[in-house]
């Protein structure tokens, strides 16, 4: 992966170097699709997963540099997101310290619940929060995106993320501690 910034790997794009966008794609490709698979069907993930990027490609003219590329990016997926739940119209479906850690933040999903089974439960725990709960939670967990840039791109205060993270983690650690023995 190339240890250029994003907006380097931008201008080098622009510019007609197809290796840059390589690098930006693969810079982005595991958290993006996480984000989208942690958030609606499998079935239609890897559709809304193209559209960003065929979206991104299209919209690369009017990105500023001046900006953090991974907000760009994140503000496209959220509205692709948004269209498709739009589209659907409908609500998604539906070792304890591990838990804890997990939905505070403090350890990647995959390092925090290694039990395929306790990652299924807690996916499914994930589906189940409002959707402005579940989208901050996951920029949260997923990103180094700042509150202020989550409020940003999700048209919300601060104040709104923070207290919608608070919601989605007090759901998420009773949800868990319904599956997880002390």
């Amino acid at each position: 992966m190339s240890d250029d910034t994003d907006d380097e790997l931008v201008a080098r794009y622009l510019g007609g170097d197809q290796d840059a966008f390589a690098s930006l794609y693969a810079r982005y490709r595991a958290p993006l699709y996480r984000y989208f698979l942690r958030q609606v069907g499998r079935e239609v993930v890897d559709d809304l997963y193209q559209e960003v990027w065929m979206k991104t490609i299209r919209r690369l003219n009017s990105y500023q540099p001046e900006g953090r590329f991974q907000a760009y990016l994140y503000k496209i997926a959220h509205s692709v997101l948004m269209d498709e739940h739009k589209r659907s119209a409908r609500r998604p479906v539906s070792e304890d310290g591990a838990v804890e850690r997990l939905v505070d933040g403090e350890a990647p999903l995959e390092e925090s619940v290694g039990d395929e089974e306790l990652r299924s439960m807690l996916y499914a725990r994930i589906l189940e929060l409002p959707v402005n709960q579940r989208e901050v939670w996951l920029l949260r967990q997923e990103t180094d995106l700042s509150l202020k840039d989550i409020a940003d791109l999700t048209d919300a205060t601060v104040e709104g993320v923070k207290s919608r993270l608070r919601y989605a983690s007090d759901k998420l650690k009773a949800g868990m501690r319904r599956h997880v023995r002390a």
